[in-house]
């Protein structure tokens, strides 16, 4: 299917909840080995709130979720988004009161690939570098 094809798609979700899907997790992936790509769904595989995945056309690889991730399961779909170059971006949509303070931290390595760059009150809490 080519891009023009793919505008305006919707996923084929039988039933659930569309926030508690994940798509496009195989984009922009690239395996290194035949290990690789299996390490990749195991991993995705044994992350305890991932229920299923599968490919759907234009959404590529899919995983849909039981819930929604706690902080454990949360930290490992971080890891491995990261680890694996996936558009970490629908990740913020797990941001709740709870998670916040640790989730939104501007220190983390995630910050930047899930919210993209700091708001402006978050940059005035962090106080400015001294000119060298």
């Amino acid at each position: 299917m080519d891009q023009e094809d793919c505008k305006g798609a919707v996923v084929n979700q039988k039933s659930g909840d569309m926030s508690l899907m994940l798509a496009h997790m195989d984009t922009g992936v690239t395996f290194y080995h035949l290990n690789d790509e299996r390490a990749f769904f195991e991993w995705l595989g044994r992350i305890p709130c991932v229920e299923r995945y599968v490919r759907e056309g234009c959404a590529g690889l899919v995983a849909y979720l039981k819930r929604a991730p706690r902080k454990d399961e949360l930290r490992e779909l971080l890891a491995l988004c990261h680890r694996y170059s996936v558009d970490m971006r629908q990740l913020a949509k797990f941001e709740t009161a709870r998670n916040r303070r640790w989730f939104r931290d501007p220190q983390k390595y995630w910050h930047r690939a899930v919210f993209g760059t700091p708001s402006p009150d978050t940059r005035a809490a962090t106080p400015p570098t001294p000119p060298r």
